[in-house]
């Protein structure tokens, strides 16, 4: 386990605590007087109550004084029970929901605005999805040991006042019950570890020889060989090293759980420190009977409770390593981010260029792209063409700023593109990646992706025509109001992944855009579809900049100019027309897949 100072731990679970009384103030604060009061309320309940019914019997007290003090008591534990309801089953509940809610919501947000190169690392995107998966749980855990904290400072409080006004001694009984118990819990415990240390390689050993015998893996080889007496053998063998495991510590494990359940515990309190009591109770008679009693069940409660705090220690410290994962999470400063005065982005499409540009997703990875230098113009169709791994899907995330270069720059209209504003900058592109994503939503949602006005209808139902999906609309009698996906509704449809791929390819249609980028739109596509697409989506987009990436070179010939890109450098670029004069690799390319592109 990893060490934290108990500073750390301190600060870890606080940082819990300020999210729960940022959003739930009352259900933080009721959480600690409910069981804190509580505890006082059981104390005066049993084990003062006791005390008092035996010293008035003892002493011949009142009787009106016993039903005062019955009532009493009896009204505040009903107005307890009560308000424990209330919280059980309002405050809490509502609460939680509430705080888990707005936690994630946090968390959602950041992890919208983490850079894309967070993915790209594997500890840190273990502790990304960890904080989402986790958050809530460690939130419960937080306030759920804060609860048990307060209920055990309550006991602590009554029943040391106890000790305090009647037997100041008792509490040398009890810290001295509860000091060699921790003692020895710790001891056992070291015990168990080393046992399950030496343990752990011969039961997997034990469990290999297991699977052997019921796998259908070794199941010929077992049949034809003689391997069987020998697996028998080692199985025996190794259940008698468990065994002798066990028993090599079972001894000193026995030894201490006596001393832990029975001297620390029940011959220190019930037998020693009941004896002092009689004693000083019978013999000196300076404390009644009811006192006897009162601190006898006092030293159980206070004891058991000074445990469930030691407990809570490491409970808590376990928690502020979870925190602190969670922490790190929403910690992370983003390295693409706007810049102070950050510019807007030009309304019309503009020139984009790439100068001496170079990336490297890390230092040891080395460099994906190397020394780029290209000039889109405004409305012009571009195509990145090369084989897997060439750079053509990194080109265009630098081109998007989901990366920033390495090396180099990249202007839009002259100017840097790290100098627009972000989101809007990154709103000027309109995308369809290879790998793009169909969500549980409506089909007029996961094509505006976000929610629909009733302006934007026309719009939705247009880019759909201009993807080839209205065909397969018709057919849907709630058309783009239809569920995709069967997840959260009965109604809901599944589609195939060329009708996936049209509904993704629709959202740059309805998208106001200045600039396509085509990532394999149309791979899920038969040829003939996948040409009819192309032309469509190329009439759509006549007043845009549009990025083709494609090996389906049907779409390249398109292109006004085309870039062949090999291990991260252009090798090649020009027209269809004089790529092939050239007789390249791009020629080399196309002409492997001629039969399909015949036209």
């Amino acid at each position: 386990m990893i060490k934290q100072s108990f500073k750390r731990v301190i600060q870890n679970n606080l940082f819990i605590l300020k999210y729960a009384f940022k959003y739930t103030p009352l259900y933080l604060i009721t959480s600690c007087l409910y069981p804190f009061l509580g505890a006082i309320v059981v104390f005066f309940e049993h084990t003062y109550c006791i005390k008092y019914l035996t010293d008035t019997i003892q002493y011949k007290g009142p009787f009106s004084d016993v039903v005062t003090y019955i009532s009493v008591i009896s009204v505040i534990v009903a107005l307890k029970i009560l308000f424990g309801i209330f919280y059980t089953q309002y405050i809490e509940l509502n609460s939680k929901e509430k705080l888990h809610k707005n936690i994630q919501m946090e968390l959602f947000q950041k992890a919208a605005q983490i850079d894309l190169s967070c993915y790209d690392n594997p500890e840190y995107y273990n502790e990304f999805v960890w904080s989402i998966s986790e958050a809530t749980n460690r939130v419960d855990k937080t306030i759920e040991y804060l609860y048990k904290f307060c209920e055990s400072m309550g006991v602590i409080l009554t029943t040391g006042t106890l000790f305090l006004l009647f037997n100041k001694m008792g509490l040398i009984f009890v810290t001295m019950s509860f000091v060699l118990i921790l003692l020895t819990d710790i001891e056992i415990n070291k015990l168990g570890f080393k046992m399950d240390v030496e343990l752990k390689p011969k039961q997997r050993k034990r469990s290999y020889i297991n699977r052997v015998f019921y796998l259908t893996d070794y199941a010929k080889e077992i049949r034809l060989n003689n391997i069987t007496p020998k697996l028998k053998m080692d199985f025996n063998d190794t259940n008698n090293d468990i065994l002798n495991t066990i028993n090599k510590y079972s001894k000193k494990q026995l030894i201490l759980g006596f001393l832990n359940d029975y001297i620390f515990n029940s011959f220190i309190l019930d037998g020693l420190y009941m004896i002092y009591l009689l004693f000083i109770a019978v013999v000196k008679q300076s404390i009644s009977a009811g006192t006897v009693i009162a601190l006898l069940s006092s030293a159980r409660r206070m004891k058991s409770n000074l445990k469930g705090i030691s407990n809570l220690i490491p409970q808590f410290q376990q928690n502020s390593l979870y925190i602190e994962k969670m922490r790190a999470f929403l910690d992370y400063k983003e390295v693409i981010k706007n810049i102070d005065n950050a510019k807007s982005v030009p309304k019309e499409p503009s020139l984009l260029e790439l100068k001496n540009v170079s990336f490297a997703y890390s230092e040891k990875s080395g460099e994906i792209l190397k020394n780029i230098s290209i000039n889109i113009r405004p409305y012009e169709k571009i195509a990145f063409v090369g084989y897997n791994g060439a750079g053509k899907t990194t080109l265009t995330k630098l081109l998007m700023r989901l990366y920033d270069v390495s090396k180099g720059e990249i202007l839009l209209n002259n100017v840097n593109i790290k100098n627009y504003e972000l989101e809007s900058y990154r709103n000027s592109f309109g995308t369809v990646f290879q790998d793009y994503q169909i969500f549980a939503a409506n089909i007029a949602e996961n094509v505006i992706m976000d929610e629909v006005t009733n302006n934007e209808k026309d719009i939705i139902i247009n880019a759909l025509e201009n993807s080839g999906f209205t065909d397969k609309l018709t057919s849907y009698k709630n058309g783009i109001c239809t569920p995709l996906t069967r997840e959260f509704e009965e109604n809901g449809v599944n589609i195939s992944g060329g009708e996936a791929q049209k509904i993704a390819i629709a959202r740059v249609f309805a998208k106001p855009c200045q600039i396509i980028i085509l990532d394999e739109p149309s791979s899920a596509l038969d040829p003939i579809s996948e040409y009819n697409l192309n032309q469509t989506m190329l009439e759509a987009a006549a007043n845009k900049t549009v990025i083709f990436i494609s090996h389906r070179l049907s779409s390249a010939r398109m292109a006004d100019r085309i870039y062949m890109l090999e291990k991260g450098e252009i090798i090649e670029q020009g027209s269809h027309e004089e790529l092939m004069n050239f007789d390249g690799k791009y020629a080399e390319m196309f002409n492997l897949q001629a039969e399909k592109y015949k036209f």
